[in-house]
C-alpha cells in the first residue's frame, strides 16, 4: 500500500514491453513506474499506462520526423538515453494530468497548482531531451571561416 491507500503496483508481474519501430528502442512499463514515481492509480492501469506511454512515443516520433538522427545507422546509446528520456518525461507529464481528473473536488485546487508546475517541469525536460537528440545529428557541421 502507498500512502493514498491504493496498493502498490508490481512492476515485476506487470511489467509490459512497449516495442520499438527498429529504429527507436523498446519503452517498458517497469522502468517508467519506478523512475518516474507514477501515481498508483495509474501504474495499476495497464491499459492506461500503455495508451499514455503509446501516445507520448507517437508525439516524439512526430517532433523528431524531419530530423535526422543518423546515416541510416541504429541510434547510438547517447542517442538511446535521450530518446527514451523525452519519451518517459512527456509521458509523466501526461499522468498528472491523469491523475489530476481522479482528485476529489476539495484538494483540486491546492493539486492543480503542484501538479501545474510538476507539469512544467516535466514538458521542459521533454523539450530539453529533443534538443539534445537533435543536436546530435550528424548532418549538423560547423565550418571554419
Amino acid at each position: 500500500m502507498n500512502i493514498s491507500n491504493m496498493p502498490m503496483a508490481d512492476q515485476q508481474l506487470h511489467n509490459i514491453v512497449v516495442p520499438g519501430d527498429g529504429y527507436y528502442p523498446d519503452l517498458e512499463t517497469a522502468f517508467f513506474i519506478k523512475r518516474y514515481a507514477i501515481p498508483s492509480e495509474i501504474a495499476n492501469d495497464e491499459k492506461t499506462l500503455v495508451s499514455i506511454l503509446t501516445e507520448s512515443r507517437t508525439e516524439v516520433n512526430n517532433e523528431l520526423k524531419e530530423a535526422v538522427l543518423t546515416n541510416g545507422t541504429p541510434l547510438d546509446e547517447q542517442q538511446i538515453l535521450f530518446y527514451r528520456t523525452a519519451v518517459y518525461a512527456l509521458a509523466k507529464s501526461k499522468s498528472l494530468k491523469s491523475k489530476l481528473s481522479t482528485s476529489h473536488r476539495d484538494r483540486a485546487n491546492a493539486q492543480n497548482e503542484l501538479a501545474s508546475d510538476n507539469f512544467e517541469f516535466w514538458n521542459s525536460e521533454y523539450r530539453n531531451q529533443i534538443s539534445l537528440l537533435r543536436a546530435l545529428s550528424p548532418s549538423l557541421s560547423v565550418e571554419l571561416i
